[in-house]
């Protein structure tokens, strides 16, 4: 083996080893999607079972002072479930980004490869 085509085998190995850490993170990105989701799908739960507990509360609140007690907790329901589904949505651009960048770097690893794989061939 000539020094030429050491110095390409030992930069395959590089990429090899660059492809496995960019396949590892891409895992964890996915798992990390899924966990959002998971996180995501407890939310609409939670929210629909608050909506609920708010139903019941207004047939059994009389006063007004209770109506508008009921009125003002249902505001703050909006707000943090609004506030909820930004950070969730703004999670899931992050992930998205982090995972386009991941799978692009794949991409160009693979592209490297295949290069020096045919250099060492002729």
């Amino acid at each position: 083996m000539d020094e030429n085509s050491y110095n390409l085998e030992l930069q395959l190995q590089a990429l090899q080893k660059q492809q496995r850490e960019a396949e590892t993170t891409l895992e964890a990105l996915k798992r990390e999607q899924n966990d959002q989701a998971w996180l995501e799908e407890d939310f609409a739960r939670i929210c629909h079972e608050e909506q609920e507990a708010m139903a019941y509360l207004r047939e059994v609140w009389q006063s007004s002072k209770a109506t508008n007690f009921g009125h003002y907790l249902e505001d703050v329901h909006e707000q943090e479930k609004a506030s909820w589904r930004k950070q969730f949505q703004a999670k899931e651009e992050a992930i998205q980004t982090k995972l386009a960048t991941c799978q692009k770097t794949m991409h160009q690893l693979d592209k490297q490869q295949r290069s020096i794989r045919k250099e060492l061939i002729q």
